[in-house]
């Protein structure tokens, strides 16, 4: 892996057997490079995934899941059965979701 080395300084700054000039930078496989002079390490900060709306929206009690359902698109509809079936598996959720899926189905809805 090379690593760049910039000289910054006023004089000429060695690497090895190297010499750089001021201002100019060199690149040197990992193993020429005294660890003072090795760039420092990037922190990668983890970024948080937002939260799942529908995941959200199970957090709720049954009537505010049912009440919600009205509104949703059907692949939504169908997203939120299969999370609650692997999650609490709630009837009054699951009857809910099932009957407005077969209206649709029968309506043609989407």
């Amino acid at each position: 892996m090379n690593i760049p080395v910039t000289n910054n300084g006023n004089t000429h700054l060695a690497v090895g057997s190297f010499l750089i000039p001021p201002g100019e930078t060199r690149h040197f496989d990992e193993n020429e490079v005294p660890h003072h002079l090795r760039p420092a390490a990037v922190e990668v900060k983890k970024v948080e995934a937002p939260a799942d709306p529908l995941a959200e929206l199970l957090k709720g009690n049954v009537a505010s899941v049912v009440a919600a359902l009205d509104g949703m698109l059907l692949i939504d509809i169908e997203r939120l059965g299969d999370l609650e079936q692997q999650g609490q598996a709630r009837k009054g959720v699951l009857s809910a979701i099932a009957e407005i899926l077969l209206v649709r189905a029968g309506s043609g809805a989407s």
